[in-house]
């Protein structure tokens, strides 16, 4: 009911919930006006960061900044109560639809790719799509939010509106940056597989690996380049978003090495290679020459920033967006000289498995 009734008020507003935590959090600004900021600033804001894949370019961000926080239950009934002091204003969602490819089409702009690669041209470009789908009717976001959170207990899962950019929403394993105490963490997080039942050991193929040791060397040179001298290097590990697992290494420094270099340390990683490819100016040209349609805030970054002890920024990774009477979901796929197009066709679908079972529960509850 929360959602729904933000929405009849037009204001900007997110609810989030962090990977370690059960309750959402929901931020509201009173404002309809959400300011964009320098990403060379980052260090003196304090808000809700929300970034494009085109922030690789503008070097900007929107920034949402709460004017009230509901951390729990009482506090969302005080939130509620509070909202009729404002007036109703439906919002206006984005009339225009992005540019759905067929398999065909998607087969075809693989095999350009992997030619590329082959040739010398890249090391590894992320082929993205875009699924579309009827919302059900009398789509309800508040159960949506509900059960797209149940879904994906191991993410990072929101859904924000900003006023003519839309409402949009995700669930995300992938950390780009966060604060912890004393000390940043950072994670390189590539390759993907099904996950198996009762999350049995799973074995990754050398393509999965290389794909991922790409992300993980950029990390690390990242780093170094930023002037951090002292870092920790974990484990890799698996880690498990919905039906899917994904490889994982965790970098830790201390804080203090980033002082005055936060905005730009995060220049430096967006996009990872994990969203866009290696070297990141080719794969970039290539992603442009290559998708036909725009990736907004699909492959951007988000997260709350410098907010009551929470600094995380996420990749933003199965994320969908919301137009009138349908949702446009985006989903996309490393490339390599190793890949194979209907193998990483079948990853987008698998990718796009659990973001649709919901639509599906919700379809069932419909009247």
């Amino acid at each position: 009911m929360l959602i729904r009734q933000l929405l009849t008020k037009n204001l900007p507003f997110v609810v989030y919930r962090l990977q370690s935590e059960k309750e959402p959090v929901f931020l509201v600004q009173k404002s309809r006006e959400v300011r964009q900021f320098s990403l060379r600033d980052l260090e003196q804001q304090k808000g809700f960061v929300i970034a494009s894949f085109d922030a690789r370019k503008t070097r900007k961000a929107f920034i949402l900044k709460p004017d009230i926080t509901a951390r729990n239950e009482e506090e969302r009934k005080k939130l509620s109560a509070s909202l009729s002091a404002f007036p109703d204003n439906v919002p206006l969602l984005p009339a225009e639809n992005n540019l759905i490819a067929s398999k065909k089409v998607y087969l075809k702009q693989a095999n350009i790719l992997i030619s590329k690669i082959k040739s010398g041209k890249a090391r590894k470009v992320v082929l993205s799509r875009v699924i579309e789908k009827l919302l059900p009717r009398n789509f309800d976001f508040d159960l949506f939010y509900s059960t797209f959170q149940q879904c994906y207990p191991n993410a990072f899962v929101y859904l924000f509106y900003l006023p003519g950019k839309g409402i949009w929403a995700g669930a995300t394993p992938e950390m780009l940056l966060k604060r912890n105490g004393d000390f940043y963490e950072t994670m390189a997080l590539a390759g993907t597989q099904k996950r198996l039942l009762d999350d049995k050991p799973l074995h990754w193929e050398e393509k999965e690996k290389g794909e991922q040791a790409f992300v993980s060397d950029f990390v690390e040179e990242q780093i170094k380049k930023t002037g951090i001298k002292t870092y920790e290097i974990q484990p890799v590990e698996t880690v498990f978003a919905g039906s899917l697992a994904h490889i994982c290494t965790r970098f830790r420094f201390p804080a203090s090495a980033l002082s005055g270099k936060t905005g730009s340390f995060v220049i430096a990683l967006h996009p990872t290679p994990a969203v866009c490819g290696l070297p990141k100016e080719k794969a970039w040209q290539l992603i442009s020459e290559t998708e036909k349609h725009r990736r907004y805030f699909y492959t951007g970054f988000l997260g709350p920033w410098q907010m009551e002890n929470r600094t995380s920024l996420f990749v933003n990774l199965r994320c969908a967006r919301f137009l009138k009477d349908k949702i446009e979901l985006y989903v996309g796929g490393g490339l390599t000289s190793a890949s194979k197009p209907e193998k990483e066709w079948q990853e987008t679908e698998d990718k796009s498995a659990t973001f649709l079972s919901v639509l599906e529960k919700m379809r069932n509850f419909a009247p």
